[in-house]
């Protein structure tokens, strides 16, 4: 079940395979809307198909611990996307943050 999903993903792909196809339809308008429609449901068959078999497989998994400190799980992300933001972004045009930069940015809040 896993390698036949592994190649019908790629396969089915809206990114990897339009190209070719729509290529090889040429110039004839009903082949292109006949391309567009197997595309069409063919992708939203597959991005179904693994949507809610990955749901179900979720769903069988118990993160007990996430449920009991979801909060804090959140807030500790939050803050470490914070802290992480003000240290690299480039905030006055400058190359990069040094050291005594970055404690000077800190001191500063």
């Amino acid at each position: 079940m896993a390698v036949a999903g592994l190649v019908l993903v790629p396969a089915l792909s809206p990114c990897a395979t339009t190209l070719p196809v729509f290529l090889a339809v040429g110039n004839s308008s009903s082949m292109m809307v006949l391309a567009i429609i197997v595309l069409l449901f063919s992708t939203i068959a597959v991005m179904t198909s693994l949507v809610a078999s990955s749901f179900y497989g979720a769903s069988q998994l118990k993160f007990r611990w996430v449920e009991r400190y979801d909060k804090v799980l959140v807030g500790s992300v939050l803050c470490l996307v914070g802290i992480l933001t003000l240290i690299f972004h480039d905030h006055d045009g400058e190359e990069g943050l040094h050291a005594h930069q970055v404690h000077r940015k800190v001191i500063g809040l």
